[in-house]
Formats: C-alpha cells, structure tokens, sequence
C-alpha cells in the first residue's frame, strides 16, 4: 500500500461525484486508490467542509460512516 495525499482523495471525490448522491465508506475509496481505509477516514472528515464543487455530507453509522457525495447545484 502507498501513501495517500489530502489531494488524492479530494481528486477521487470529485471524480466520482454526480447529479444523484452517491453513498461511499472508506474502505470502498481505499480499495479504489490502494490505501489503507484508517488514512482515507481521516481525510474525508476533514474534506467535509472543505469542498466546493461536490457536496460530503457524514450520512449514516451502523458497522463503518457512510458518506453522502453529490454535485453541488450551481
């Protein structure tokens, strides 16, 4: 497994965003760019607010958070 950067996944958000909220956990973006779910987690959090183009909002807890992303509407 390789390092990951805030960028990276800020890059992997906004790629993978759409129209339609799509509903991701960690260990999913972490399978994707090959990295350990711990360091992904720690990023999402802190992207939360940090995003202009996509919207991330923390939706749900049961086993892992699950994070709601969309395009913000202009």
């Amino acid at each position: 497994m390789s390092n990951i950067s805030r960028q990276s996944v800020r890059r992997y958000l906004v790629e993978t965003a759409d129209s339609e909220p799509t509903y991701l956990r960690a260990r999913e973006i972490a399978s994707d760019l090959d990295v350990s779910p711990k360091a992904v987690a720690q990023y999402l959090s802190q992207l939360q607010d940090d995003l202009a183009v996509v919207s991330l909002e923390q939706w749900g807890r049961s086993k892992s958070t699950t994070w709601r992303l969309e395009v913000n509407e202009s």
